[in-house]
C-alpha cells in the first residue's frame, strides 16, 4: 500500500484530514482481511492453490467455449480470484472464492434469472482446470463464495475477552455462498466447530444435523446449476447474436436492472411513456421451488 501511495507521490493522501483518515482505514482493513483469510484457511483441510487464475487463453476449456450454432462460438474470458483444493485419495475437492468491496451475497433466485451467474462459471472452470491438474481423480465442488473485504464492528457490553471479540469479528467476516451439504466436506472446511461456523455459512443442530439457516446444496444440485449456467449463457449468447437490444430492463421485488445503470439519458427508459415496461421476474417461496425449476428447464 506504502509503494501503491509512492506512485501517486503520496499529495493526494496528505491533501486533507479525510484522506489521511482513508489512508489508515485502507491500512486497517487490509490488516484485517489477511487476518481473517488467514484464520479461515487454519481452520480447515483446504489449501489456497491457484490465484488470479486467467481463463481467457484456456481455449480448450469447455466450461468457456460455448457453440451458438454451426458456424457461431462464444468464448467466456475471466478471473478467479482463488481455488483451494482438498485431496482426498480418490477425489479432489474445489472451492473458489471472489473477493468483493461491496457487499455481495450469493442469491439462488439471481442465479436463476441471470443475474448472478460469476460464480457457478468460476466454479466449472476450476473443476475443468483442477481435473487437469490431479490425473485420474474425481473433482467435486466443495462451495462457491464471496468474501466481503470490510472491517465491522462488534457489539460489547466491556465484558468480553480479546478472544470473544476476534471470534465475533471473525464470524462477520465468514465468506458467504453456497457450501456441498457433505458433512465431510463442510468438516474439511473448519475442522473444530460445533454450533454455528466462524468462518463458512453452516451451522449444526444439537443432534450434528445442518441448520435450516445453513447455505447448502448436494453434489446433484451443484450439478444442475453447472448445467444449468451453460445453458443460460448459449440463450444470452443467442440474443446477442439475434441484436435483440431492446430495453426491457428487469425488476424483482423493490430491484431492478436501473438501480445502478449510468446510461438512463441514453436508452430513454421511463415507464409513464407507451411501450416502455419492466420484465417482472416472479419470487419463489423455496430455494427448492427454485431448484425444481432448474431442474425442469435442464431437463428440457
Amino acid at each position: 500500500f506504502e509503494e501503491t501511495m509512492a506512485d501517486y507521490g503520496n499529495t493526494i493522501f496528505q491533501s486533507s484530514s479525510r484522506n489521511q483518515y482513508r489512508v489508515i482505514r485502507v491500512k486497517r482493513i487490509l490488516k484485517r482481511t489477511v487476518w481473517a483469510l488467514q484464520q479461515q484457511i487454519r481452520q480447515g483441510e483446504f489449501e489456497p492453490g491457484e490465484f488470479e487464475v486467467s481463463f481467457s487463453m484456456e481455449d480448450s476449456l469447455s466450461a468457456i467455449n460455448i457453440d451458438l450454432s454451426e458456424h457461431e462460438k462464444m468464448r467466456l474470458r475471466g478471473r478467479i480470484d482463488r481455488i483451494d483444493t482438498y485431496e482426498t485419495d480418490d477425489k479432489v475437492y474445489v472451492k473458489i472464492i471472489d473477493y468483493k468491496s461491496g457487499n455481495t451475497s450469493f442469491s439462488l433466485l439471481n442465479f436463476y434469472y441471470g443475474l448472478q451467474l460469476q460464480l457457478v462459471v468460476y466454479m466449472n472452470v476450476a473443476l475443468e482446470l483442477t481435473k487437469k491438474m490431479y490425473k485420474g481423480k474425481d473433482t467435486e465442488p466443495a462451495g462457491i463464495f464471496y468474501y466481503h473485504i470490510t472491517d465491522p464492528m462488534v457489539d460489547s457490553d466491556g465484558g468480553e475477552s480479546e478472544e470473544e471479540i476476534r471470534r465475533s469479528i471473525l464470524e462477520q467476516l465468514k465468506v458467504g455462498g453456497l457450501v456441498n451439504e457433505d458433512p465431510k466436506i463442510y468438516g474439511a472446511m473448519d475442522t473444530d466447530f460445533t454450533g454455528t461456523s466462524s468462518v463458512i455459512p453452516v451451522a449444526l443442530k444439537a443432534d450434528g444435523s445442518l441448520k435450516a439457516a445453513s447455505k447448502t446444496a448436494s453434489a446433484y444440485e451443484f450439478g444442475l446449476m453447472s448445467d444449468y449456467v451453460r445453458k443460460k449463457i448459449e440463450h444470452v449468447g443467442k440474443e446477442i447474436f439475434a441484436g435483440n437490444v431492446s430495453v426491457k430492463p428487469y425488476l424483482l421485488g423493490d430491484r431492478s436492472g436501473c438501480d445502478y445503470c449510468p446510461y438512463h439519458t441514453i436508452c430513454g427508459f421511463d415507464v409513464r411513456m407507451p411501450g416502455f415496461s419492466y420484465q417482472q421476474f416472479e419470487k419463489f417461496d423455496s430455494s427448492e421451488e427454485i431448484l425444481a425449476h432448474i431442474r425442469e428447464e435442464v431437463e428440457d
